[in-house]
């Protein structure tokens, strides 16, 4: 019996004994493993150098938390916002391909962290160890670079690395864009080191066909055109937002019924569709500076400016002006033109069953505006009480002249003022009595001033200002043109 109890006491010691040396070693095992590491950056980055790391940190986490502290010292003074975006745009165009890993040991690692975020693959992205070297390779960013477009989900341009397959390309594009149809093949270009010479290669997608530093890829498709389609309405209809067409276009009051119909408060007669805006697009980006606002806000907006400077050419060139003033408008005129597709469209005939309005078909991306009723006539000029006055069917434009206060002392006379009709904006000076006032009409009553030379010079100021705004738009046009 003392026997046994003396083997049980023994085998309890060193159990014990064991227990303590387990504890001390998993002890000294995580002191090791809290001691923060060196690593060293160099090559092309931001900021090279030895730094501290965890033996718990994989190198992308390493690299973006230093990364993102030199970026912020490296914008931090800087107040506009141009400044801050050019300097973020050169940092941050260190590779993310074609990095070296050296250990300690003197083993090299590639590293490819564009593919390790795509793919999660942790063996682009190691553990850092003690005295590792991460070196970032220089590149050209346009000429060491593979173009990739077609059927796939994001064409891109990406770093090039010797070895990069077709597969790769497609990885780098977000895979194959299943929206497609037959998607088989690509087709390679490849120029030459002068640049005047193409090879075009056709291969199978699935081949493991091997890329070279320029290459432009297509990836071949039957596009699908189940597509978005639609068209956007707005104003006075009962349910206002997009409406779904087909890739041909459906006709202009199948829209408006799609949006509900037209309501009670519309005014048909200022409605139109607006269509080929592309070029107002361009422009939206120098008239606005939001970025969250909508496609369809920028468009309405630039819409606005445009119509500001229209109307303000086209009521001078209606007016009694010289025939070098009208040539210089002319000019203006066509400009605009070229800026924006106006509307041919008279929505007081869409009902009419043989009307080309009843038939206009509208397409992807038109825009249907329908105005509410503005019952109002505009006058101004020399009256003591310019402004809108509430329109009255039947009255003649003295009626207005009147409701404005009547004549200043220095107007012109009644007989000489100006009729301006609405939308055409069309100046009427002779046999005034006989034209019905309309809403958004508007009466001018001139001054009587005599010619001077201070006159001369206002009126080439107002030319000078609008040609300056023709100017500017159609500069901005050519230079967006060029991006």
């Amino acid at each position: 019996m003392k026997k046994q109890l003396c083997i049980l006491l023994l085998i309890i010691v060193q159990l014990n004994f064991a227990q303590q040396q387990e504890n001390e070693t998993n002890k000294q095992a995580s002191l090791t493993t809290l001691q923060p590491i060196t690593v060293t950056i160099g090559g092309n980055f931001i900021i090279t150098g030895s730094f501290l790391a965890s033996r718990y940190q994989r190198l992308d986490q390493f690299i973006t938390t230093y990364f993102t502290q030199a970026q912020l010292n490296a914008v931090r003074g800087l107040t506009q916002y141009e400044e801050i975006q050019a300097v973020n745009k050169e940092i941050n165009k260190f590779p993310l391909r074609g990095i070296t890993l050296k250990r300690s040991t003197g083993e090299l690692i590639k590293i490819d962290l564009l593919k390790y975020r795509l793919t999660g693959d942790f063996k682009y992205n190691p553990y850092l160890m003690n005295d590792d070297v991460i070196i970032f390779p220089s590149y050209d960013s346009d000429v060491t670079i593979v173009d990739i477009s077609g059927a796939v989900n994001k064409p891109t341009k990406f770093q090039f690395i010797p070895g990069d397959k077709l597969e790769d390309a497609i990885l780098f594009a977000g895979g194959l864009n299943q929206s497609y149809e037959n998607i088989e093949k690509a087709e390679i270009s490849r120029l030459d080191k002068s640049g005047n010479k193409e090879q075009l290669f056709t291969v199978n997608i699935h081949d493991a066909f091997m890329l070279e530093s320029g290459d432009r890829i297509r990836i071949l498709a039957d596009e699908n055109q189940k597509k978005n389609f639609r068209v956007l309405v707005l104003g006075q209809v009962k349910n206002p937002g997009y409406v779904y067409v087909t890739r041909d276009g459906i006709t202009l009051p199948e829209a408006i019924k799609k949006a509900g119909g037209i309501t009670d408060n519309a005014d048909l007669k200022k409605a139109e569709v607006i269509r080929d805006y592309n070029s107002i697009e361009m422009l939206s980006r120098n008239f606005l500076t939001l970025e969250n606002m909508t496609k369809s806000a920028k468009v309405i907006q630039a819409d606005l400016e445009l119509k500001r400077l229209k109307e303000s050419m086209t009521a001078l060139r209606l007016a009694n002006i010289t025939p070098d003033e009208d040539t210089l408008f002319f000019r203006i005129d066509n400009s605009l033109r070229v800026l924006r597709t106006e509307s041919l469209v008279d929505f007081s005939k869409l009902n009419e069953p043989n009307s080309d309005e009843s038939k206009f078909l509208v397409k992807d991306d038109d825009i249907i505006l329908i105005p509410d009723k503005f019952e109002y006539v505009y006058v101004f000029g020399q009256v003591p009480k310019l402004g809108y006055v509430k329109y009255e069917a039947g009255k003649d434009f003295k009626y207005y002249i009147d409701k404005a206060g009547g004549l200043a002392e220095t107007a012109r006379g009644v007989e000489k003022s100006v009729i301006i009709k609405g939308k055409e904006k069309n100046w009427i000076t002779e046999d005034k009595e006989k034209i019905a006032i309309e809403p958004g009409d508007m009466i001018y009553v001139p001054k009587d001033a005599p010619l001077s030379f201070w006159n001369t010079i206002t009126k080439l100021s107002t030319l000078t200002t609008l040609v300056s705004s023709a100017a500017t738009i159609i500069f901005f046009i050519i230079q967006i043109g060029k991006l």
